[in-house]
């Protein structure tokens, strides 16, 4: 006779399920081939949608009124804004609901002349899903402020000085920003550049009414089905109390957890340190498990301070093999039959499918060029003008730490060591010399950081970002890389990415600065890396959070046969890119157009500097009187150095930075794809043999108590 089947544990998770997928469904019901667990979602929080406001935007797209028409005949709209996810779902029923008529054209209804405008990358999604032919704006736009000033700037570009222009419909919910309406309508624009903008408040957030109800009415399925355990997964504070008071767990005089409570069939995991420490505060309860952050591997997410898991890493691209795994998930938690609340919920993480939150305007991207008349072969002049806004604080010249006493030691190999005492990290190979191409200029490693808007203490997307930075610390031209972490040279250089995102195509241009140079780790990690409190008149006590390193790689700076030169790229970390890196605009390996700006040739005010970099005078007669010049590492070192990036090597491919020149050729010598690739690869060892995608904070000296692990979802 057949085994009856065991019976599957109930995971109780306390959220909306999300459409199409939900990637906690998708996990639970495949892990170990959807044998074990049983999720079940039980909602806390509803959206309503207003259903009078959706029949007024389907009855207006029906009566033709966002189809640009005559001056006897115009537009009820002329765009739509979508700031939120919500809001693109309400339209994706409208949709629908249209084309289920089979008497009407969706796509004459909203033609190509109709524009709609988003503020980052999951609702272009959303709406490129829908197949409409409107053209979709703003992807990159990431703020109310840079969508503003998109919108301005195109829609007054599709009518003439004088046209009556119609209004732009905002789908929003019934909290909300009044950025865009303001910013479009503002007495400070000339008269015939304000746009109208109509809002309309298409949906509402509510709590659940039938939580405790439902929820109570789960446990008692359970209770009669003699399930041995079941786990709740609560992902915000809200229903936490009905939770605990269902569960009768709670002394109903002081609301805190009972001294008597036992052993409990139901366990409590938290999606994050924020509901766990609600439930320890408010009802002295410790939730069983508690990941580190809202992610699929329970790592921080962007702009936490959450403490790192000490010993894992994540599993190897190519081949490189996993280290060891420390964090208690459900599944090793029922494994091992715990039943007790855990004094260490915090080094504990729970494996998920998505993010903690489901924010109802969390879809933030980065700025965009608004013109589509730009071309690939455009010069760099061109992208003064189009550099928006992003001088927001004058460049601040810090102290530096005297960089580690260099010795040298030879071995058998021809190898010698360069990197400092007892280290073996970076080596120099006359082999490796005799074959390196004279078109690299310079090579080292690379790190990118992100840094939250002032008090963001959670970044959820581009757009709760203050700015994006990367370090370049160079290697010496002929050095191979080998085991450790490497010394701190004072070589490095810090810069400044104001647009926060990576140029993503040939018509990206993105300006940058060198913010620190000739500097050591130490001095980065002392002034810059930390967070810090200040004071203001207005706004009280302000608080900026630690950097968040979201990647490590090595780069080369190459001279092609053009004379032009480029930044290429390959990363090492993390070994599996996620969303935020995808986001940020980065690959596996890259590459841009890389030059540098003459400081006397003048530029919009908004691209400037306060202060700009102090080159001597030889340095300034090799500009030649030129704009942009190549981008000679020695122009580098010098604070407030101003660069171009513009997007090159993409899809994940290095470009012909990567190709070799005729003179190497000639002579014999490595293509630089060949050398950037080795150095990945000597790189990628080096960080297994560290700790794996822990390895930043090694190579850094950053404490994984204070900074977050490498994040690859939001």
């Amino acid at each position: 006779m057949a085994e009856a089947p065991a019976l599957k544990v109930p995971v109780l998770l306390l959220k909306t399920k999300s459409a199409p997928v939900d990637g906690y469904e998708e996990y639970f019901s495949t892990v170990d081939g959807g044998r074990h667990y049983e999720p079940v979602f039980v909602p806390v929080l509803e959206h309503r949608f207003k259903q009078d406001a959706l029949d007024e935007v389907r009855q207006c797209i029906v009566d033709g009124g966002l189809v640009t028409g005559s001056i006897q005949r115009p537009a009820t709209y002329g765009a739509i804004i979508f700031t939120s996810q919500r809001a693109v779902e309400a339209f994706s029923r409208i949709v629908e609901d249209i084309r289920s008529d089979s008497s009407l054209s969706i796509d004459e209804l909203l033609p190509r002349t109709t524009p709609f405008y988003v503020v980052g990358p999951a609702t272009a999604r959303g709406l490129r899903a829908l197949g409409l032919p409107c053209p979709i704006l703003g992807e990159k736009s990431g703020n109310g402020e840079v969508l503003s000033a998109l919108m301005l700037e195109h829609y007054n570009s599709l009518y003439r000085t004088g046209d009556a222009k119609p209004p732009l419909l905002f789908m929003v919910g019934e909290k909300r920003r009044d950025v865009i309406p303001r910013n479009l309508q503002s007495e400070d624009l000339p008269l015939e550049r304000r746009c109208i903008v109509v809002e309309l408040v298409i949906y509402e957030t509510g709590e659940m009414q039938s939580f405790q109800p439902d929820f109570s009415a789960l446990l008692k399925q359970y209770d009669a089905r003699q399930v041995e355990h079941r786990w709740v997964v609560v992902f915000s504070p809200t229903g936490c109390k009905a939770m605990l008071e269902t569960l009768d767990i709670l002394d109903r005089g002081t609301g805190k957890l009972r001294s008597d409570a036992g052993p409990r069939k139901t366990l409590i995991a938290t999606i994050g340190p924020t509901t766990r420490d609600y439930l320890k505060t408010e009802f002295n309860f410790l939730p069983d498990v508690c990941a580190e952050a809202p992610s699929p591997e329970g790592g921080p997410a962007v702009g936490t301070k959450r403490k790192a898991d000490n010993t894992g890493s994540s599993p190897a691209k190519r081949g490189r093999k996993a280290g060891p795994k420390t964090q208690t998930t459900i599944e090793e938690s029922i494994a091992n039959g715990q039943e007790k609340e855990s004094e260490k919920s915090g080094e504990k993480a729970l494996d998920s499918k998505e993010p903690n939150k489901e924010p109802d305007n969390s879809d933030k991207g980065e700025d965009v060029n608004t013109k589509d008349t730009e071309t690939e072969n455009a010069k760099p002049e061109d992208a003064e003008a189009k550099d928006t806004e992003y001088v927001d604080k004058e460049t601040k010249d810090m102290g530096t730490d005297k960089s580690h006493d260099k010795e040298a030691k030879h071995n058998d190999t021809g190898d010698k060591d360069t990197s400092g005492k007892g280290s073996d990290a970076i080596q120099e190979s006359t082999e490796r010399e005799k074959k390196m191409p004279s078109s690299i200029l310079e090579k080292g490693l690379l790190y990118i950081f992100t840094r939250n808007r002032v008090g963001m203490e959670e970044a959820e997307s581009v757009g709760d970002l203050q700015r994006t930075y990367f370090v370049l610390r160079p290697l010496p031209v002929g050095a191979k890389l080998g085991d450790g972490a490497i010394p701190d040279d004072k070589n490095n250089r810090l810069f400044a990415l104001p647009k926060k995102t990576f140029p993503q195509s040939k018509q990206d241009r993105f300006m940058a600065f060198v913010e620190k140079a000739k500097t050591t780790i130490k001095d980065l990690k002392d002034n810059f890396f930390e967070g810090d409190e200040y004071e203001t008149k207005t706004m009280g006590t302000r608080h900026t959070e630690n950097v968040t390193p979201v990647g490590e790689g090595v780069y080369a700076i190459i001279r092609s046969e053009d004379k032009s030169t480029h930044l290429a790229y390959m990363l090492t970390i993390p070994s599996e890119l996620g969303e935020v890196q995808k986001d940020l605009g980065l690959r596996e390996k890259g590459s841009f157009i890389f030059s540098v700006k003459n400081p006397e040739r003048g530029g919009p005010a908004n691209a400037r500097l306060p202060k700009g970099p102090e080159f001597p005078e030889d340095i300034i007669k090799e500009f030649r009187g030129l704009a942009w010049v190549e981008a000679n590492p020695k122009y580098l070192d010098f604070a407030n150095a101003q660069v171009l990036l513009i997007g090159e090597g993409l899809d994940g491919e290095l470009g012909k930075a990567v190709e070799p020149t005729r003179t190497d050729e000639k002579h014999g010598k490595e293509a630089p794809k060949e050398e950037i690739e080795a150095l990945e690869h000597e790189d990628e060892l080096r960080v297994e043999h560290l700790n794996g995608d822990d390895s930043v904070f090694n190579d850094l000296k950053l404490s994984k108590e204070e900074y977050s692990k490498v994040p690859t979802t939001w």
